[in-house]
């Protein structure tokens, strides 16, 4: 009992010790061995000493140190554990921290294959059942989230990508041929398509990437044909897996073959669907494919939204620069109108002063008159009164042909100016009038039609008094006959002298000739030689050197010559001559044929 009560009482770390020691083979049996013993050897003592003392029971008091005879095999335990705690203890440490390190780099190892994505749940194990378990629901764990991470950056790349595109082109058409040729590649698609909604509501293939389907060969679809139409109309993507073999055919350089899946997705912004996106390809999407391309249909459409108010605000961007250059042209033109009316409007006052005074001057200086479309006078001026010698109350109301010295001539004249003058022409003749004192006048008259909104309203006339100028002209008439009839016989005097008379102007043209003169150039009256020159005759150069001589002849003074011409020997007299009706200086000529007389000179010289 007192064994058991001190081995009861030791130090529980001694405990620990022991058994840890005995844990141990070599220290267990060692330890068994000496227990053994003392306890043996103490039993045996306490025995032979019980024996020697009655009762057993007054033995301690008797003996004392039989009680450290009996606690010998504890002293030999605690020796035993004293002597050898620490070896045991480094032992310990030892053999703990090995094995930690080795599960730790186990469990280390298997985190980077979990990591690495090699794990194997059947292979990478603790050999602890619970931690194999959490590892390997950490790997799927792990594995889920890093396929999703992959996943989810692979979808913000490709939309980075897309948006790209899509911030690249202001166009529709530019924009869904990058963006279509990028989306199949980017998805191991093998065909697509997209279709956007025109302005007649019919759904237009605007780009396409290896499209070769039968049924688009006109490019447009209506809304709810096919399962174009029908994306379109319901708004929801169409996923189809079993696609039939005439629906479209891929072909490459290695051959055809028909697409295992078909994808359309529809464009929309917010409740309105403005396309669709189809593709076709060899392998199923997968999840992550189908969610970008869902993506990417809602960026597409947004684009194009985009796009489209971006053109209409260009458009009435244009429109409203187009109407402000209009309006500034407009503001422009009023400005320069407003300039030119205004200058217009003091041209007019200084028109209508200058107009003042100019009719100021007409009636003093011209007789005028208004007639209405019946030809009767309804108003006139003092200078008409004057000429016609006639008083207001005479003429008013009356008739304007009646005025007229009525012979056939003024008749028919004023009945073809009368008509003219209705059909709004302006017409100018010259009427005889007899005043009333029965004289008669000339007078050119002009009439003028003003015109108004319902055409012609009245008639303005303009009377000039040339019956003086008339009558100069009858009397230089009659001097002209009398001066053609003095000139006819000059004429016919210069004719009959036997010489060749000629008057030339200062530009070398003949003015006045004889016939002796135009026979001898060809012609058989003056007439035809009248306004010629030399240089109608003769070389240019020939021609210009008389031309000079006679400029010289006019500026220094008369000269006399003998010359050949023709065959002929002739005696030429000139002098400068003015022209009165033309008040210029020419040239006055004469010529002799001195022919024989020359002859008969060189025969007395040559018998001298």
């Amino acid at each position: 009992m007192v064994f058991c009560r001190n081995i009861s009482s030791l130090n529980p770390s001694l405990m620990e010790n022991a058994f840890f020691v005995n844990k141990t083979p070599f220290i267990k049996g060692r330890l068994a061995l000496a227990l053994s013993v003392a306890l043996l050897f103490s039993i045996v003592a306490v025995y032979q000493l019980s024996t020697q003392v009655s009762p057993w029971t007054t033995l301690h008091a008797k003996a004392p140190l039989v009680l450290l005879l009996e606690m010998l095999p504890v002293w030999l335990i605690l020796f035993l554990l004293f002597a050898t705690s620490k070896h045991f203890y480094d032992r310990r440490q030892q053999q703990e921290t090995e094995t930690k390190d080795h599960f730790v780099k186990n469990v280390s190892d298997i985190i980077q294959k979990i990591k690495s994505g090699e794990y194997n749940a059947d292979r990478d194990v603790t050999g602890e059942l619970l931690l194999d378990t959490s590892l390997s629901e950490i790997y799927k764990k792990f594995k889920t989230d890093a396929d999703n991470e992959r996943h989810r950056s692979w979808g913000n790349e490709g939309l980075a990508r897309f948006r790209e595109i899509m911030g690249s082109h202001t166009e529709i058409k530019a924009l869904t041929d990058a963006f279509i040729a990028q989306l199949i590649q980017y998805v191991d698609a093998n065909q697509g398509g997209v279709f956007i909604l025109n302005a007649d509501r019919h759904l237009e293939l605007s780009a396409c990437y290896a499209f070769e389907r039968k049924k688009y060969l006109t490019k447009t679809v209506l809304p709810g044909e096919g399962l174009v139409g029908q994306c379109f109309l319901e708004g929801h993507s169409i996923y189809l897996t079993k696609v039939p073999d005439d629906y479209i055919n891929i072909t490459s350089g290695l051959g055809a073959a028909n697409p295992q899946c078909i994808l359309l997705v529809p464009l929309k912004v917010k409740e309105e669907t403005l396309g669709v996106i189809e593709l076709a390809a060899f392998k199923p999407f997968k999840k992550y494919k189908l969610d970008l391309i869902e993506k990417a249909a809602e960026a597409l459409a947004q684009s194009i939204s985009t796009v489209r108010v971006s053109e209409d605000t260009k458009k009435l961007l244009d429109k409203s620069l187009s109407r402000e250059r209009e309006m500034k042209d407009q503001e422009e033109r009023m400005r320069q109108n407003m300039e030119e009316l205004y200058v217009t409007q003091e041209d007019m006052r200084k028109v209508n002063l200058e107009m003042e005074e100019l009719f100021k001057a007409i009636n003093t200086l011209t007789a005028t008159a208004e007639l209405n479309l019946q030809g009767n006078l309804i108003k006139l001026n003092d200078r008409l009164l004057q000429t016609l010698r006639f008083t207001a109350q005479d003429l008013y109301g009356k008739s304007f042909d009646s005025l007229l010295t009525p012979d056939d001539q003024n008749v028919q004249t004023f009945a073809n100016a009368w008509r003219a003058v209705q059909g709004g022409n302006s017409a100018e003749h010259v009427f005889t009038f007899h005043d009333s004192q029965k004289n008669q006048h000339w007078l050119r008259t002009g009439f003028y039609p003003l015109q108004g909104n319902a055409g012609v309203e009245r008639i303005l006339v303009f009377i000039n008094d040339i019956t003086e100028i008339k009558n100069k002209e009858t009397e230089l008439d009659k001097l002209n006959v009398a001066m053609d009839a003095t000139r006819k016989m000059l004429i016919r005097i210069l004719n009959e002298i036997p010489l060749k008379v000629f008057l030339k102007q200062y530009n070398g043209k003949f003015f006045v000739v004889n016939d002796a003169v135009s026979r001898f150039h060809g012609f058989d009256s003056p007439e035809g030689l009248i306004g010629k020159s030399d240089f109608d005759f003769y070389s240019a150069k020939d021609a210009s050197d008389w031309l000079e001589a006679e400029h010289q002849i006019i500026a220094t003074g008369r000269t006399e010559y003998i010359h050949p011409d023709g065959g002929k020997i002739l005696h030429t007299i000139k002098m400068p001559f003015h022209i009165d009706p033309l008040n210029e200086m020419g040239i006055l000529g004469l010529q002799a044929d001195v022919t024989e007389l020359e002859t008969l000179r060189k025969e007395k010289t040559d018998r001298a």
